[in-house]
């Protein structure tokens, strides 16, 4: 008996066993599981924390809630701060644009455009500003807009102001910058060539101007003759007939009878030339119409009687120009019948409240 009752508490021994060692296997968590992982994470990463330090140093790395408008505040004004001065820029260059002076010469831009030509990428206008004197801003104007000099007496005039502003800048009556002034002075020291036009072989002919309605005019022209030029290609290539023979098909504008069409096929039929399809059946169908209006022709025509029709006649009425001319201006209406606004009429004429003529209507019957 003592041993059967020993069982059920076994068994209940063994599960309280298993279950302790189970728990034992799991890491035992702190009061702050969060914040222990964090803090392990940090470790992970090579940060060298304390344990006393732990709790402030995560506490000042996480973001005061309460301070969120004021952040938020701090940041709308870097944003219309930044928009204010784009504005101002804009204005500035807009409205109080620096009258840069013009210290390159006229080789010097042609070899600006030969280098952001041959290597764009390497010769942006930012280093090309670096490598002469001249802005960034210029550079890209000179390559928008190259400039081509008319004559070569011209290159000279460009070339001799490009030498005077030089002098001017070190004199130091040139009215710029103290930034720009001293980029510049980097190369005042450098010796600047003549132009010799044998060396550099440029264009220098004038270019044809022409009006708005002259260009509209010209390319009308030249989408005419282009028109032109594929219609007489396509005369040329069309092939007329069957494909041994290879003729070109040649059309007739001329107007012709049909006496005159059948005498054209009928000689190229007596000629030994390939006719086709639709001719011959031209030739049947004309030659089939004067057999039946020959036979037609023959024929014997009765003449029924008829009856005459009847013709009336009308005569209009003549009508004086004077009488129709002959109409009173002015009419007096009795008291018994005036209102105000109302139209009065008169056999074919019609009159205001006052009397006066408004206007005529011809042939209206004074009903």
């Amino acid at each position: 008996m003592f041993i059967a009752r020993l069982r059920p508490l076994y068994y209940i021994s063994d599960k309280v066993i298993v279950r302790s060692l189970r728990n034992s296997r799991l890491s035992v968590q702190g009061p702050n599981p969060g914040l222990n992982r964090r803090i392990k994470a940090f470790k992970e990463d090579g940060l060298k924390l304390d344990d006393e330090d732990a709790e402030e140093f995560i506490e000042r790395s996480e973001s005061d809630f309460k301070n969120t408008g004021e952040a938020y505040n701090e940041h709308m004004n870097e944003t219309l701060i930044g928009k204010y001065e784009l504005r101002h820029q804009i204005v500035k260059d807009k409205y109080f644009k620096e009258n840069m002076p013009n210290l390159l010469t006229w080789s010097e831009k042609e070899q600006i455009r030969h280098l952001a030509a041959t290597a764009p990428d390497e010769w942006t206008p930012e280093k090309i500003a670096e490598s002469f004197p001249v802005t960034a801003i210029t550079v890209k104007k000179i390559l928008k807009y190259p400039w081509k000099p008319a004559t070569k007496e011209r290159i000279a005039r460009h070339d001799a102001s490009v030498m005077r502003n030089w002098r001017e800048l070190k004199e130091g009556s040139l009215s710029i910058s103290e930034d720009m002034r001293r980029h510049f002075l980097k190369f005042s020291e450098r010796t600047i060539p003549p132009l010799s036009i044998k060396s550099v072989k440029v264009d220098v002919t004038q270019e044809e101007k022409i009006g708005e309605f002259e260009q509209i005019v010209k390319r009308c022209a030249e989408k005419e003759n282009m028109k032109n030029k594929e219609a007489t290609t396509n005369q040329e290539t069309e092939s007329y007939g069957q494909e041994q023979t290879q003729t070109k098909k040649v059309k007739d504008k001329k107007l012709a009878t049909l006496d005159e069409l059948k005498a054209k096929i009928q000689n190229r039929l007596d000629s030994g030339n390939d006719v086709d399809f639709n001719d011959e059946l031209i030739v049947k169908t004309i030659d089939s119409n004067s057999i039946t209006n020959s036979v037609k022709l023959n024929q014997e025509i009765e003449l029924n009687d008829m009856k005459g029709n009847e013709l009336t006649e009308f005569k209009e009425e003549n009508q004086n120009e004077k009488n129709i001319m002959d109409y009173p201006e002015r009419i007096r209406i009795p008291k018994k019948l005036y209102k105000k606004g109302a139209t009065y009429k008169v056999n074919d004429c019609y009159y205001d409240h006052d009397g006066k003529f408004l206007y005529r209507v011809l042939g209206m019957s004074n009903n």
